[in-house]
């Protein structure tokens, strides 16, 4: 009878060490289930994808997704992903929300800067790309002011002030030639002051070309032109732009006369 009683006694031990043992294995199961379940995991790369491609991609490793901005930006596909937070190669939890900054759809429309009169081609330019507009080839119309902007074209079209254009339009710059097709008859220059001729020319919108200064000249701003090439006479005339050369010495050579009732007669001579 005691034998028996102790067979019962140790098949009941037995039994409840196993129950123990399968309870603790059930434990340890479940705690590493737990702890798998918060693990981090590394945030995929979704710059360029199309949002149906990020959805996937999100989907299949367990994070949610939010459009939080868009942007347009004409050298990315429309609705794919220009930029994410977090960002790619980060590391979150399960289940955390991914937010997206998406390219959109259509492009939209800014004020043209007013740049007729006020800029030079590459300031103008600059300015353009900078509000996303693309520029085309410069278009050059006669013009005293070389690479002045004087008038804009989109998509061929003329503008108008404050008018409202696309972004990514073409923006086709006019510009001066700095030389343009007026002409006029040649200034006369002989004995005034180097510094009274260029002031004089700057007026005309000529320039002063070549200047051959004579020996002992210390004054050059002072100095006194003898000589100019184109020289002044009746039909001589000069385009817009061109320059003058000038020849100086401190005082008029012997032999040449001055005449100063001709400083004042210029007379234009349009579309020559």
């Amino acid at each position: 009878m005691k034998k028996i009683f102790n067979k019962i006694l140790l098949y009941n031990v037995l039994i409840a060490l196993g129950i123990v043992v399968v309870l603790l294995l059930i434990v340890q199961w479940s705690l590493k289930s737990y702890t798998r379940h918060g693990e981090s995991i590394s945030v995929p790369n979704l710059k360029g994808m199309t949002f149906e491609q990020v959805k996937t991609v999100l989907a299949d490793n367990n994070l949610e997704w939010q459009v939080m901005d868009s942007v347009f930006d004409l050298n990315k596909p429309p609705m794919s992903v220009v930029d994410q937070n977090p960002k790619a190669n980060s590391h979150v939890k399960q289940g955390r929300t991914i937010y997206l900054t998406i390219n959109a759809t259509t492009a939209p429309t800014t004020e043209l800067p007013d740049l007729i009169g006020r800029s030079s081609y590459k300031f103008a330019k600059m300015q353009l790309e900078s509000f996303g507009f693309k520029v085309g080839e410069p278009i050059y119309k006669p013009d005293p002011h070389k690479d002045a902007v004087i008038g804009l074209l989109v998509n061929g079209k003329p503008t108008t002030k404050k008018m409202k254009v696309t972004k990514g339009s073409t923006v086709t710059l006019i510009l001066g030639d700095g030389l343009g097709n007026s002409r006029m008859s040649v200034p006369y220059l002989i004995g005034l002051r180097y510094d009274e001729a260029e002031f004089k020319l700057k007026g005309y919108s000529l320039n002063v070309g070549a200047v051959v200064v004579a020996d002992g000249v210390q004054d050059t701003a002072g100095a006194v032109i003898y000589k100019q090439f184109p020289e002044y006479g009746s039909g001589n005339s000069i385009r817009i732009g061109e320059p003058i050369d000038l020849w100086l010495d401190k005082s008029l050579p012997a032999g040449i006369t001055v005449q100063p009732e001709l400083y004042d007669m210029m007379d234009s001579i349009p579309g020559q």
